[in-house]
């Protein structure tokens, strides 16, 4: 081994064509598979853990950082904007069922009684509350998914889906 160890552009042997099997062109890594010798399949199959290491290293791991990076930091922003969002859906929906009530009261000529606004109003601050408490309640089980890892997993939408 040499001394690319923590480097990940050659990885564990040496980048050049021939010598460690693989080479780097346009960022993209090439296995040999024309290789000869006693030790030839057991070092085409290390050059291809090698790339599929270095693929997940430009690919997936910058994604899996920046994830880990918003749960961990800005995590108290995301949660403010999902229960903003939350609030703001509650508050859209309520006036919309306001308007259609007032508009079918008057289609018979009567006017909304101030039981009913008071009613309204209950029940709208009920739902609000209930929606920031579950947008909470989300955000945070989110948040230890992805820091799990578990974020996708099958398994775990199926429960949650199923009660």
């Amino acid at each position: 081994m040499d001394n690319n160890y923590g480097n990940f552009q050659g990885l564990f042997g040496n980048s050049m064509y021939g010598q460690g099997g693989y080479f780097n062109q346009n960022n993209n890594l090439y296995v040999n598979p024309f290789r000869s010798g006693s030790q030839s399949a057991q070092d085409t199959l290390s050059d291809l853990y090698e790339q599929e290491f270095q693929d997940y290293l430009n690919r997936f791991f910058p994604v899996e950082k920046d994830l880990i990076a918003q749960m961990t930091t800005g995590f108290e922003e995301l949660q403010q904007e999902e229960i903003g969002r939350a609030q703001s859906a509650v508050a859209k929906q309520y006036a919309n069922v306001r308007g259609q009530e007032t508009r079918r009261q008057e289609g018979y000529g009567l006017n909304l009684r101030p039981e009913s606004q008071g009613d309204f109003q209950r029940s709208e601050t009920s739902a609000l509350v209930a929606a920031r408490n579950f947008a909470r309640m989300r955000s945070g089980e989110r948040r230890q998914q992805i820091l799990s890892g578990g974020l996708g997993s099958a398994m775990t939408q199926r429960s949650t889906l199923s009660g």
